[in-house]
């Protein structure tokens, strides 16, 4: 089989990819912010993509009937990126290698505290409460609540979608510095989401909170991204891509029954805000995060100190 040519904004197949049955490569890229604007220039013309990672590369495949449509509009947008550049306008920013074993940490802190469920009382301690936690200011609940989940389903998929966006906001921010946004847009959309249900009683657990802060956090992103780099002879403004690749990401993932109708709806919305408004002045100062990266490992420490001293504060006022 031959390698199939790709148009220059990207690079080639590799001869030994294989897309999924039915599913056709529409392009390559080395870089992962190229790699998601475009995602969301497929999500903006009502399309479904997979994003594949392949060796240093990222493949973005597309049902095979739509291959010729998205192809053709990724060309129009790299010809308008390619033209903004050569004007003089605010190129690339600067990409960070993922810290791989941040991700473990991850999967094994969600998992011991799902093991931990079924020995110690962890959800009435660390749960979402909107009682407790506006009348007593119990606010580390919005922390431990991240770390709880009802179900072994409920916590794959959490630890699925958490690890796949973490994976794009760690280029852009670095691992540690990603985590950090992501827990804070988490525990952000916690409280707000509180706060909308008080005085009603309101009680919640799961990491998805968090989870739609990451892509809030990814949206906000491509927002700032899209403004600070404006292409002449566009019919509609170019922010309007990523904002709406983002709130169909949320429609798709963030509505509907689920399982038993246990969807907390407005905790995801309240994740997704916390999470665009911190991306998009995140990265407007990317820069800092650049420097940052100095103390790398200590901003990947900083999450699990915050959550190690929620759930410390959990303990003390259970047993107080």
């Amino acid at each position: 089989m031959a390698r199939e040519k790709i148009p220059d904004y990207a690079v080639e197949v590799p001869q030994e990819f294989e897309a999924p049955v039915g599913w056709s490569p529409a392009a390559v890229y080395t870089s992962t912010q190229r790699a998601h604007e475009a995602g969301l220039t497929i999500l903006a013309m009502g399309h479904a993509y997979w994003l594949l990672p392949y060796e240093e590369s990222y493949i973005i495949c597309v049902a095979s009937g739509k291959l010729r449509e998205v192809r053709r509009e990724l060309e129009v947008m790299a010809r308008i990126g390619q033209r903004g550049q050569s004007r003089g306008q605010p190129a690339g920013y600067q990409e960070f290698t993922v810290g791989r074993w941040s991700f473990v940490l991850y999967a094994v802190l969600l998992s011991v505290v799902f093991a931990g469920q079924f020995l110690l009382p962890l959800a009435e301690m660390g749960r979402v409460d909107a009682t407790l936690m506006i009348e007593h200011a119990e606010w580390w609940r919005a922390l431990t609540a991240l770390t709880l989940h009802g179900d072994v389903v409920h916590l794959v998929s959490n630890l699925v979608a958490g690890i796949g966006f973490a994976v794009l906001l760690a280029r852009f921010f670095g691992a540690g510095a990603a985590w950090l946004l992501i827990l804070l847009s988490g525990a952000g959309g916690n409280a707000l989401n509180a706060w909308i249900h008080y005085p009603a009683a309101h009680l919640s657990i799961g990491a998805s909170t968090a989870v739609f802060g990451a892509l809030g956090l990814m949206t906000g992103v491509g927002l700032w991204v899209a403004m600070m780099q404006p292409a002449e002879r566009w019919t509609l403004p170019r922010w309007l891509l990523p904002a709406f690749g983002g709130l169909t990401l949320l429609g798709m993932l963030g509505i509907g029954d689920g399982l038993d109708g246990r969807i907390d709806v407005a905790a995801h919305f309240s994740g997704f805000l916390c999470g665009g408004l911190l991306g998009v002045g995140c990265a407007a100062r990317q820069a800092l995060f650049v420097r940052a990266q100095r103390c790398g490992k200590w901003l990947g420490v900083l999450p699990l100190l915050l959550i190690g001293a929620a759930w410390l504060l959990a303990f003390w006022c259970q047993n107080w």
